[in-house]
């Protein structure tokens, strides 16, 4: 119990001393007793009232049985915001899976005669087969974007799973055998396994603030029970009644979709998460570049996209520059050579970046532009990486197109006829100077330019 405590006198000279359980409003009054030679609890006031009601008691029961230990110090500042709607999402998510589930039973002929346990038994095995092969291919396809993006891979494990719920409850309807539809079905429910497990995860980390992920999990885990045994006793209720109506079935299951879905976006919409993706990133840099100031972090977050884009092609800059963190020197080479012989761009490359842990080449012809780490790169350097190539984007833009671009962000001594790396060496030098401003005014914000998610590749130059 992390406590304040304070020692006094009353007026009559009895001395006592107060305690508060955190910031809540759980407080707890003691005064010595002669008689008893100890301090013993006041739990009435001076007029005889009792201070500690039934409700404080319950209030506080349930606040430690679902909630982390500390709320409100303990965890990030939109923690309850996320859990309301994460509640909401849950309650309907269990109420459609259980539309689902007697869809399914039905599909495995539940009932009938014709049906035996063999060929039941077969299917749900070769359905659970499906979603394992599912779930290592998926997380090894994007199993290290969902750090980098976990409000998007969130909203798509809540698509997935409605998905397949939605085949479970079409399945004998289809003109398709049962088992094809059961199959497709654990593909979907195994992506949402690994999605949902990882974005949770990664949700989990950014909520706890004492270096509590377990218990914040294990809370999580609490409140998530709790409303699938309320979702639980709606079914029993409601089954028997909405079953018996086809219409009314299909109405409840839309509905109970509508509200998942759009609880999940409030959800993910109410994180606000401090550390620098490329979607948030890229944003902090178009704003401190048009305005020289660094966006706030609800802002930032809110205007994050989340339904189309980010997570899915995250390596595209302003004016449709394609940028490749941490990928392989050659192919870097291969790519951004045009006439000239590899080893002149090879020579230029190394002599331009000879102090940093990151290289770059670019290519303005093609608009492309990769960034090669060196082991040992700091997340700083990583970060300044990619700020000279925003750098770099703007002023290739600025002399190729004429673009408006304020005086103080363009680079000396360009011109439209200079070759990239003469473009890059002196954009170089430039964003080395204007970086440590950026970098401060990063840090005046709140944000944690230690903590990037840039879900680089892990080539490195030895």
């Amino acid at each position: 119990m992390a406590a304040t405590l304070s020692l006094m006198k009353t007026n009559d000279g009895a001395l006592l001393y107060q305690e508060r359980k955190g910031s809540t409003a759980c407080q707890k009054t003691y005064v010595y007793q002669k008689s008893a030679k100890t301090f013993i609890p006041v739990t009435v006031d001076e007029k005889g009232r009792n201070t500690v009601s039934i409700k404080d008691h319950i209030g506080e029961w349930l606040k430690d049985v679902f909630l982390p230990r500390g709320y409100p110090e303990s965890v990030s500042p939109d923690y309850l915001q996320y859990q309301m709607w994460d509640t909401i999402q849950a309650y309907c998510s269990s109420i459609a899976g259980a539309l689902s589930l007697q869809a399914t039973l039905t599909g495995l002929g539940v009932g009938e005669e014709a049906a035996t346990p063999l060929a039941a038994t077969l299917t749900w095995l070769l359905k659970d087969g499906s979603g394992m092969v599912a779930s290592i291919a998926f997380a090894h396809w994007r199993g290290s974007q969902l750090d980098c993006n976990s409000k998007q891979w969130r909203l798509f494990a809540d698509v997935a799973n409605d998905l397949g719920h939605l085949l479970k409850l079409l399945g004998p309807l289809l003109p398709v055998p049962f088992l094809a539809v059961m199959c497709v079905s654990a593909v979907m429910m195994a992506l949402v396994g690994v999605a949902g497990g990882g974005t949770r995860a990664a949700l989990t980390s950014h909520q706890a603030r004492r270096d509590n992920m377990a218990d914040v999990s294990a809370k999580d885990g609490s409140q998530e029970t709790v409303v699938n045994l309320i979702a639980l006793f709606t079914s029993l209720t409601i089954l028997p009644i909405i079953t018996s109506s086809f219409m009314l079935t299909w109405m409840t299951f839309v509905l109970c979709v509508v509200f998942h879905l759009l609880a999940n976006y409030w959800a993910v919409r109410a994180v606000k998460m401090e550390s620098l993706n490329r979607p948030r990133l890229l944003y902090v840099l178009h704003h401190w570049f048009t305005g020289a100031a660094v966006p706030g972090i609800e802002e930032t977050n809110l205007s994050e996209p989340l339904l189309f884009g980010a997570a899915f092609i995250p390596n595209y800059f302003p004016y449709g520059f394609r940028t490749m963190l941490g990928c392989s020197f050659h192919w870097a080479l291969e790519c951004c050579r045009s006439n000239e012989d590899v080893m002149t761009l090879y020579s230029s490359t190394m002599d331009t970046f000879t102090q940093e842990n990151y290289l770059l080449c670019t290519s303005l012809k093609r608009r492309q532009i990769y960034i090669i780490y060196r082991p040992g790169i700091t997340a700083q350097e990583e970060l300044e990486a990619v700020f000279m190539a925003y750098l770099y984007v703007l002023n290739s833009n600025h002399i190729s197109e004429g673009s408006q671009l304020s005086a103080e962000y363009v680079a000396e001594g360009l011109s439209t006829t200079a070759p990239d790396m003469e473009v890059l060496t002196i954009v170089k030098r430039h964003a080395q100077k204007i970086f440590p401003t950026f970098l401060q005014n990063l840090q005046e914000k709140g944000w944690l330019p230690d903590k990037l998610h840039m879900a680089a590749a892990e080539w490195r130059l030895l």
